[in-house]
């Protein structure tokens, strides 16, 4: 088990009034769970956690990560990720799908 932590700075993410957290995913053979929830004590940065089971891949997961962070305002936030082996192509997925669970419960 490999575990990383990493702080990325970002835009500050205009949180839903009543949401605190949004989950994506489920942990399982080849996927992943994305938990993404308020973190007032980085404003304008996303705090990451990841615990996955495939050693060795801190580089790819830093990056996928940093270019999520550059690219949605996730600042206030933190993500907590449990790998089991997904597929770059699905944390990016799961974490879009934790970033637009929030945004559809702003509208």
């Amino acid at each position: 088990m490999e575990k990383l932590d990493k702080t990325f700075p970002s835009r500050p993410l205009a949180w839903p009034p009543a949401a605190h957290w949004a989950l994506a995913g489920v942990v399982g053979s080849g996927n992943l769970e994305v938990l993404l929830e308020r973190n007032p004590a980085t404003p304008d940065a996303m705090e990451c956690h990841v615990e996955t089971s495939i050693p060795g891949y801190a580089d790819s997961w830093l990056a996928a990560l940093g270019d999520f962070a550059t690219h949605y305002a996730v600042g206030g936030a933190r993500v907590t990720i449990h790998d089991q082996g997904a597929a770059p192509i699905v944390v990016t997925l799961r974490l879009r799908q934790a970033y637009d669970h929030l945004a559809r419960a702003a509208r």
